[in-house]
């Protein structure tokens, strides 16, 4: 008698462990597919940050430039503004590089600029910039850098007036213009 409620438990338990292990199994594959859902979301996020640190970057790089060029920088209008367009294929005449380059102000403003649009859409993905004088603060340039960013799930609009490209972020960056 005792046997074969032995062997009535041992058949009775033997169909649950593999309840169990079905249970625990799909607990792991939710588990997985949600850590593979976050790993994605911190992927996006860091060529996020990656593309705002090189427009920062960017940035800096023109604001260097400009503060470099006071005689360029502080005429009016300055000769740092400039629209939303895109860098020319080839560069202003007469041409700023190299030791013997004897460039004036505006022409050295000309060829900052022509760089500095190249390198924007060279390093963000679908990037333009525009420099514009502040209507308020004077001696103030304000540069909106503009870039594809698809994977934005909440992004934040820009200020109308920076007139920012559809669908683009943007970074504003104000530049104190030294007076010559």
């Amino acid at each position: 008698m005792q046997r074969l409620c032995v062997r009535r438990l041992h058949r009775v338990q033997s169909g649950f462990s593999m309840i169990e292990a079905l249970v625990a199994l799909l607990v792991l594959s939710l588990g997985l597919l949600a850590l593979a859902g976050f790993q994605v979301r911190v992927l996006v996020d860091s060529v996020g940050a990656s593309n705002q640190n090189l427009a920062i970057q960017l940035a800096g790089d023109l604001a260097d430039r400009i503060r470099a060029n006071p005689a360029a920088a502080a005429t009016t209008p300055s000769r740092y503004v400039t629209d939303w367009s895109a860098g020319s294929a080839n560069g202003p005449r007469p041409s700023c590089e190299g030791l013997k380059a004897a460039c004036n102000a505006a022409e050295l403003a000309a060829h900052d600029l022509w760089n500095w649009k190249r390198a924007i859409a060279a390093a963000l993905p679908g990037g333009a910039a525009d420099v514009r004088a502040s209507a308020t603060a004077g001696g103030v340039l304000l540069m909106h850098l503009a870039w594809d960013e698809p994977a934005v799930l909440d992004p934040i609009a820009p200020d109308p007036d920076w007139q920012c490209p559809t669908g683009k972020a943007c970074l504003e960056v104000s530049v104190a213009v030294p007076q010559p």
